[in-house]
């Protein structure tokens, strides 16, 4: 038996930079931390008494004889890029629903490549996984996207992530004082919509735009620098939540179907009640608003949002472990 626990991410800036088709010509930049919200996935062979040689667990169950059956787009491909020819049975359990913009297509990703190499008695690095997840979604698969959240999900903690033309990526860890982290979390709320769906059309719809985007897309990524001044300084963190503000409103001009009416009367409601800025996670149209909250502000943002689940969250300084693993 072996069980992989990867966190999820929330991505503060630069989300769209990230995208291939922009970061190689103009480079790209984000900044997301990894919280204490998680996907786990367990895997243990299966004995030859079954009538199939392969199982899979998640939202539904499929059982066949040869990967290349499976319905499940990363389980299939991951098993035939990693060419597992034992009979296994695979389960995914998770502490927050797929499809809400917080990177939990990579973070099953990469849970499941971490997974598979330990069973197969493989060492592997955070950038391995990174890469290797990359390739599974974007090359295999074909899903449409960025390139944040592998790294985010591989690497874990509050990162900067550099793109270049090459197609490096470069990882920095922010290093900041305990309290001016708590500080930070302090002041950032996280609430659910409610809607659960696919982000692949609206990042379809943001990659055949690129071209038309560029001039959002290059004050977005300057934001990145702004950000982590006012990250790594000693003044207030005021600005952190303007520019965030000022990000979602660059966001919207990226795609149709980013925002709706239900996103943005919650936004405008979280504002007028105290909320400095937001965003609302992921590619958008769904999942989770993120908002940045003065601590005074939290009771009155709470009352306005009360038909939207609060999320309470911390951050994870961890990416993919190996959190048990039974090889006999």
């Amino acid at each position: 038996m072996i069980i992989s626990r990867t966190p999820f991410r929330i991505s503060f800036f630069g989300g769209g930079t990230d995208f291939l088709d922009f970061y190689r010509e103009h480079g790209g930049a984000v900044i997301s931390t990894t919280v204490d919200q998680y996907c786990y996935i367990s895997m243990h062979r299966l004995s030859p008494f079954f009538r199939y040689r392969f199982k899979a667990n998640y939202a539904k169950s499929e059982r066949v004889d040869h990967p290349r059956q499976f319905q499940h787009p990363l389980i299939r491909e991951c098993l035939l890029y990693l060419k597992v020819r034992d009979g296994l049975e695979i389960s995914h359990v998770s502490d927050l629903p797929g499809r809400t913009g917080l990177g939990t297509s990579s973070s099953f990703t990469v849970g499941l490549l971490h997974a598979l190499h330990t069973y197969l008695g493989q060492e592997v690095t955070a950038e391995d996984l990174a890469r290797e997840a990359i390739h599974i979604e974007r090359v295999r698969v074909r899903d449409s996207g960025g390139h944040q959240d592998q790294y985010a999900a591989a690497y874990g903690g509050f990162l900067r992530l550099d793109f270049s033309g090459d197609q490096e990526v470069r990882v920095t860890r922010l290093t900041l004082p305990l309290n001016r982290f708590r500080d930070l979390q302090a002041r950032l709320m996280l609430f659910y919509t409610g809607v659960e769906q696919s982000a692949e059309t609206i990042s379809k719809e943001q990659t055949k735009r690129i071209g038309r985007n560029h001039a959002p897309l290059r004050e977005m990524l300057q934001m990145v620098n702004e950000a982590q001044r006012v990250l790594t300084g000693k003044g207030s963190l005021r600005p952190f939540g303007d520019l965030l503000h000022e990000s979602w409103k660059r966001k919207r001009e990226l795609a149709k179907g980013i925002t709706n009416r239900l996103v943005d009367n919650a936004y405008d409601a979280a504002r007028s009640a105290g909320a400095q800025g937001g965003k609302l996670l992921g590619a958008g149209g769904r999942g989770f608003l993120l908002l940045f909250v003065e601590p005074q502000a939290h009771a009155a943002v709470r009352r306005r949002l009360s038909r939207l689940k609060e999320v309470t969250f911390g951050f994870s300084q961890q990416g993919s472990q190996i959190i048990f693993k039974n090889l006999e």
